[in-house]
């Protein structure tokens, strides 16, 4: 390797490309069909960018598509830890204004599926709880503009145009969408003890509640995984997708 190499080497490792490789290598062997850098238009920047993995799995049902899509945003973040801050007391932990983002047969097909059939740990990534979603999530020790918030952001316009692509397409499928935060990195999460003490701890995966007043359509879960544990996250995600094609097979 010669020294040009070396440098092109080091400010890829340096951006985290490799990483987003992993990401979608890891999808890759677990059966899912990837595809990288995939451009959407943001409509608060009325430019295109990035979505960074798409990993689906799918099944024919009756001439329609039924597809379960990962949208995923990769972020390196080794030297500052991301935090997911909760409170399971909070009115809009309450609220059933949630919805899973996905196309309008999507919506037909999850009005048709019992609350209670969704309660399964095999299908928490589909169907998250929204009284043990985080109502925030920001990047420690940064004092400028907030990688977590930013990326978060830019994942929901993705999904958003996703679903909008999805209405004004003719072609016959269900697609929904579950957008999905992986860091290089450490998550944590942290909330309040009853006597006023923080309590912080390590985890593979969270999520946050994303809530705007006055808009319900546009509130919406997220899922933020780190990189420790990236294959068995990835090996769940799977197991949520079968689970939900063998659990509602006669439904669809």
């Amino acid at each position: 390797m010669n020294e040009l190499e070396r440098k092109v080497e080091k400010w890829i490792l340096k951006n985290g490309y490799p990483f987003e490789m992993r990401v979608a290598k890891a999808f890759k062997s677990e059966g899912f069909h990837v595809s990288q850098s995939i451009l959407y238009k943001d409509i608060d920047l009325n430019k295109y960018r990035e979505i960074d993995i798409i990993a689906h799995t799918n099944k024919l049902v009756n001439g329609v598509w039924i597809n379960l899509t990962y949208v995923v945003e990769c972020k390196k973040s080794t030297d500052k830890p991301w935090v997911v801050f909760k409170n399971k007391d909070l009115f809009n932990l309450q609220s059933k204004r949630y919805k899973i983002l996905g196309s309008k047969n999507s919506d037909r097909l999850i009005s048709k599926i019992p609350e209670a059939k969704r309660k399964d740990e095999n299908l928490k990534f589909i169907f998250p709880s929204i009284a043990e979603c985080g109502y925030n999530v920001v990047t420690a020790f940064k004092e400028s503009k907030d990688l977590a918030y930013s990326a978060s952001k830019s994942l929901l316009n993705a999904c958003n145009y996703l679903v909008e692509k999805s209405n004004n397409s003719n072609l016959k499928f269900c697609n929904i969408y579950i957008p999905v935060i992986i860091i290089e990195g450490v998550l944590y999460e942290s909330s309040l003890k009853d006597e006023g003490s923080l309590n912080i701890s390590e985890v593979n995966y969270s999520t946050i509640a994303n809530t705007k007043s006055f808009d319900e359509s546009a509130s919406s879960i997220l899922t933020i995984a780190s990189s420790v544990k990236l294959n068995n996250f990835i090996k769940e995600l799977r197991k949520n997708n079968d689970t939900f094609f063998d659990k509602f097979i006669e439904l669809l």
